[in-house]
């Protein structure tokens, strides 16, 4: 009699907790109304799919296992995306920024980049930089990412290794002769200045790029970093590491600019380049 009584008290119990127990306006508890309203926002968002299939990135300069002065310059590549700043056109699969990790991994799909001193930012849509690191070796990560800073994983990276090597003073190329403004005969007699590289006959080690020889782009512009220097009669290359040459010139003015490039005569561009005027007499 007394399990039977205990009995009908714990029932009379459960109904009244039961009874009790907040519920929502269709008859659910709170916690399973709030599992269904984050359902709700989850079936609401866009899920985030894969960038296409070819889509790619790829360092431009510097190379696989190239070697670099403290400072150096990086050109970032990207095939089947198209660049675009952050916070711009963040749920599209195809656009998105370029972010450069020193010596980590790609970043897993879908996670947010990190921003600090390893993982930097080129959120101005950015292809080219400049970096500074110590001397040694390092890996350098390119990590593509959507316009939230969320990265694309490791189909849209490329890890490269370069050795970064200590030299003397800001790397540096002139013309010792002629001067800027001077009036020569021809053929002119040119000397090449060069400070913080070495002069190296072309493709003796192409991935040093603390070394280089010269050439002479006549009447025209410094050629852009990382392009090859044509060889033609505007582009006069000095590939046996020259520092002294004379150039036929016809009467008149002239530019000469002394462009440094690698020893696969990939230019150095403006920074490694000097332009004078001249004028040839008779």
């Amino acid at each position: 009699m007394t399990v039977a009584k205990n009995g009908l008290i714990a029932l009379a119990a459960l109904a009244a907790l039961a009874c009790n127990t907040p519920a929502s306006d269709d008859g659910k508890t709170d916690e399973t109304a709030a599992a269904a309203k984050a359902d709700e926002k989850a079936a609401e968002t866009p899920k985030l799919g894969p960038p296409p299939a070819d889509a790619k990135v790829m360092f431009v300069w510097p190379l696989e296992g190239s070697k670099v002065p403290p400072t150096f310059d990086v050109i970032f590549g990207v095939s089947g995306m198209t660049v675009t700043p952050a916070g711009e056109a963040i749920d599209d699969r195809t656009k998105g920024h370029h972010h450069i990790i020193i010596d980590g991994k790609p970043i897993p799909a879908g996670t947010v980049v990190p921003a600090d001193e390893k993982n930097i930012h080129y959120g101005k849509g950015q292809t080219q930089t400049q970096l500074t690191l110590t001397p040694g070796k390092h890996t350098l990560t390119m990590q593509f990412a959507d316009g939230a800073h969320r990265s694309y994983g490791e189909q849209l990276s490329q890890t490269i290794n370069v050795e970064v090597v200590a030299i003397e003073g800001e790397p540096k190329v002139m013309f010792l002769e002629p001067a800027d403004g001077a009036k020569v005969k021809s053929p002119v007699a040119m000397k090449f200045g060069l400070e913080g590289l070495e002069v190296r006959p072309a493709m003796e080690d192409p991935l040093d790029k603390t070394t280089g020889h010269h050439h002479v782009v006549l009447d025209d512009k410094p050629v852009p970093l990382g392009r090859v220097v044509p060889a033609d009669e505007k582009h006069i290359h000095y590939g046996k590491g020259q520092t002294e040459a004379t150039l036929e010139l016809s009467p008149g003015k002239h530019t000469l600019t002394l462009q440094l490039a690698d020893g696969a005569h990939l230019s150095y561009g403006e920074k490694l380049a000097h332009t004078i005027t001249i004028e040839v007499v008779e």
